[in-house]
């Protein structure tokens, strides 16, 4: 089970990312990496998705649903990287061979980790609601981002 392991697996994009569950600075760095990719994103919406007077010449609707999966896909896997952390910790917390030092550690990378939760929902909801504002033109969000 992949939360025993000391570091998890996560895939970025194309790029695979050791994440460093058991040191929660390092973890912070990572996590800044990914939501930099949010930032990545909204920019390619902004240059690839024209204002609705121009939308005649460029598939807006193409664009926006391609970068709405792009964002999707953003979002769930760091939301997965974080729960996976937190079984991590979980884990190291429950050992009965960890040392008392260790297990002080997994118990502030839990609160840690779970804070992060609540940060991830607000960088989520920051950027699909500026995506919900670009594209609204040409998409129909019965289906929430």
């Amino acid at each position: 089970k992949q939360w025993y392991q000391r570091r998890v697996a996560i895939t970025a994009g194309m790029d695979k990312t050791p994440v460093p569950c058991d040191q929660f600075g390092e973890f912070k760095k990572v996590l800044a990496r990914l939501r930099e990719e949010d930032d990545k994103v909204i920019y390619r919406l902004n240059a690839s998705v024209p204002t609705p007077s121009f939308s005649d010449k460029v598939s807006a609707a193409e664009n926006c649903s391609r970068l709405q999966a792009d964002l999707l896909g953003l979002h769930e896997n760091r939301k997965n990287i974080i729960n996976n952390c937190i079984l991590y910790n979980e884990h190291v917390l429950k050992s009965e061979t960890g040392t008392e030092s260790s297990k002080k550690i997994a118990a502030r990378n839990i609160r840690s980790l779970k804070m992060e939760l609540g940060v991830e929902k607000v960088v989520n909801q920051r950027s699909s609601t500026f995506f919900q504002n670009r594209c609204s033109p040409f998409l129909d969000f019965a289906t929430a981002l």
